[in-house]
């Protein structure tokens, strides 16, 4: 399956078919195999011509005319553009529907198409959570062990620790997610997180800080930062079914009854086939 001659991520990935990535559409997955390709000949074609202009430029540059040239790298780069906010695109509508199986049918894809190290680890971390969102702790844990395999190994101990306390946060396990935001911390401290893995890292942060208060029952100041989250108009909406999931059990332990039941219904509204949904639908 992969390009990689790997027997055991091979099997990892056959397992994804079990938790039903094999029921995603096939146009999804067609579209983004087919903007992936063009994107990479896009990217070949203005490495092309850069190496020719700069080898031959009297023929990429006649007479000493360069507003040809100029015109052509600029559509090019303007396209090279739209198919990455294409990709984008395609990965806003599977988190904004919330659909488990669909995102790691298309994800997969990105697992097989392995490039460098800090895509695959990328590619890694996407697939981890998503498996999480589903419920699936026990194939995300084997994910994040085959990942250090794959990714540089700082991005892998800083992703591994970051999705490791995303399980034992729905596993309630707060002891061992201060184990893990010790490592993150230390991780930070030795090596320098570059500014795309800086987001990641405060995601981590936040992560635990919600966790915490929940351990320490601080209730009120929890859900607050729930609600703000689970209102938000620029967050996905996975984003606001997680938060509105986790203040329904906050309100739960309150004992608000109306707050709790209106997270609820959203939850189970817009919840997709995340294990949030699942859950909270189960309860009825």
């Amino acid at each position: 399956m992969s390009k990689i001659k790997d027997k055991e991520l091979d099997e990892l990935l056959a397992e994804l078919d079990k938790v039903g990535a094999d029921k995603a559409e096939e146009e999804d997955t067609r579209r983004y195999i087919k903007t992936l390709r063009i994107w990479e000949l896009a990217v070949l074609l203005v490495l092309a011509v850069s190496i020719f202009t700069l080898i031959k430029p009297e023929f990429v540059i006649p007479k000493g005319d360069i507003i040809l040239p100029v015109l052509v790298a600029v559509v090019i780069i303007g396209y090279i553009f739209f198919l990455q906010k294409r990709r984008k695109y395609i990965s806003t509508i599977l988190l904004q529907d919330c659909n488990v199986e669909k995102m790691l049918g298309v994800q997969r894809i990105s697992i097989l198409k392995f490039r460098n190290k800090r895509e695959r680890a990328r590619n890694f971390y996407t697939m981890i959570k998503t498996l999480i969102m589903g419920g699936y702790t026990d194939l995300a844990q084997k994910f994040i062990d085959k990942m250090a395999e794959y990714a540089e190994p700082h991005l892998s101990r800083i992703y591994g620790a970051i999705l490791k306390m995303e399980v034992y946060l729905k596993l309630e396990d707060f002891r061992t997610m201060g184990r893990e935001m010790t490592e993150m911390k230390r991780i930070n401290k030795e090596e320098r997180i570059t500014p795309d893995i800086l987001q990641i890292y405060r995601s981590g942060a936040v992560i635990y800080e919600l966790a915490s208060k929940w351990d320490m029952e601080e209730y009120e100041a929890l859900l607050k930062m729930l609600e703000k989250v689970a209102t938000a108009a620029e967050v996905t909406n996975l984003a606001r079914v997680r938060a509105s999931y986790y203040a329904y059990r906050v309100a739960q332990k309150m004992g608000d009854k109306e707050k709790e039941q209106t997270y609820k219904n959203y939850v189970i509204e817009n919840g997709g086939t995340t294990f949030y949904k699942k859950e909270l639908a189960s309860a009825n």
